[in-house]
């Protein structure tokens, strides 16, 4: 995630802060310092509420790592991998790569989060036993806050993909996706609009959960329809390449005849590597191509499917990716290419619902 820099490393998962966070810390200590007992420390004076207000502030964020670095092993153990974790403005997240589509799995992935906050509370109020008493009660307060909030049923929270793991046992795992993004988006709605009356910070709230369920549909939707072909049925075959002592404005010539914004750079049979506008717009025209292209090489098997394809996409924010068979480039898919393929799956699919 850019703006983010690293905090540490543990078994393996990196821990990364994302500068957003200053502004949650900020907002967390005012509302210790203003806030009575049990969630703040207005009935102390001087440089202990000073104190006890800071070190709550950033006890939250390591109860946000604790609680992701919860979901992260636990994923890891079902064999998922995990980029790692990051702590933003709107608390953390889990970077896996995938989401297994096993209900029972994206049960115990999705139910650690919470229990592990519930967790941390105990500890805490242990903790407030021997010392720092108030400070460990608000810390463990928090946290149980932390863990029902997580488990509300709804996207993006833990509790909408504890609804999605049950609801999917019975139905598909697009439609149990559905009913719980609609969920999710009926709670933002109605947490809107308390928020209206009594907290502006629930509309924030509900902003974050609507966009949330919205996102986890609009990619779980993707994946069933992009899902069912493969990148050998769309790909262009018919490739125009460059070669790597072509100069750059005569690559512009061939964007204009061609329309095309990316070219592979074969020579002699062999691909070198890939020009893109991006490229050509930084160089100068009498410039050769192999001066300017890029020679990282985003491929995909022509037998991945088009949703895998818009998953690179995504991640590496690229327009385009080559396709290559027994080390032979067989043909190039673009992001149109890809969407203008999920619009005609989706028509035919309504087509054939209007025939039934």
């Amino acid at each position: 995630m850019r703006w983010s820099f690293k905090l540490f490393n543990i078994a393996g998962i990196e821990v990364r802060v994302h500068l957003s966070t200053v502004v949650i810390i900020s907002l967390l200590f005012y509302g210790f310092y203003i806030s009575p007992p049990p969630f703040g420390f207005a009935n102390l004076e001087g440089s202990l509420r000073l104190l006890f207000s800071i070190a709550a502030s950033f006890l939250i964020v390591v109860a946000i790592v604790i609680h992701e670095l919860a979901h992260s092993f636990a994923a890891r153990h079902y064999g998922v991998k995990v980029n790692g974790v990051v702590v933003f403005i709107f608390g953390g997240i889990a970077m896996m790569e995938e989401i297994p589509r096993e209900p029972r799995k994206e049960l115990i992935i999705s139910f650690v989060g919470p229990v592990s906050s519930f967790a941390v509370a105990l500890m805490s109020f242990i903790a407030s036993l021997f010392i720092f008493s108030q400070l460990f009660v608000t810390f463990g307060y928090i946290n149980i806050l932390l863990a029902l909030f997580n488990s509300l049923p709804a996207f993006p929270m833990d509790g909408g993909r504890i609804l999605r793991s049950i609801l999917a046992a019975r139905m598909s795992y697009a439609r149990a996706t559905k009913v719980a993004a609609d969920l999710g988006r009926g709670l933002a709605i109605v947490m809107a609009i308390f928020g209206i009356f009594y907290n502006p910070w629930l509309i924030l709230i509900a902003l974050f959960i609507y966009i949330g369920a919205s996102e986890e549909e609009r990619i779980v939707m993707f994946e069933s329809v992009l899902g069912k072909v493969k990148l050998r049925d769309i790909m262009t075959t018919q490739l125009v390449t460059v070669k790597p002592d072509n100069k750059v404005e005569e690559v512009v010539k061939l964007m204009l005849k061609f329309k095309h914004l990316g070219y592979p750079v074969v020579e002699s049979g062999k691909l070198l590597g890939i020009v893109t506008l991006s490229d050509l717009l930084k160089a100068d025209p009498r410039e050769e191509v192999s001066k300017v292209m890029s020679k990282n090489i985003i491929s995909l098997s022509p037998d991945a499917t088009a949703f895998d394809a818009f998953k690179v996409m995504s991640e590496k924010n690229i327009g385009r990716i080559l396709i290559i068979e027994d080390n032979k480039l067989v043909g190039i898919v673009t992001r149109s290419d890809i969407m203008k393929a999920k619009e005609i799956l989706e028509a035919l699919e309504v087509f054939s619902w209007r025939r039934g």
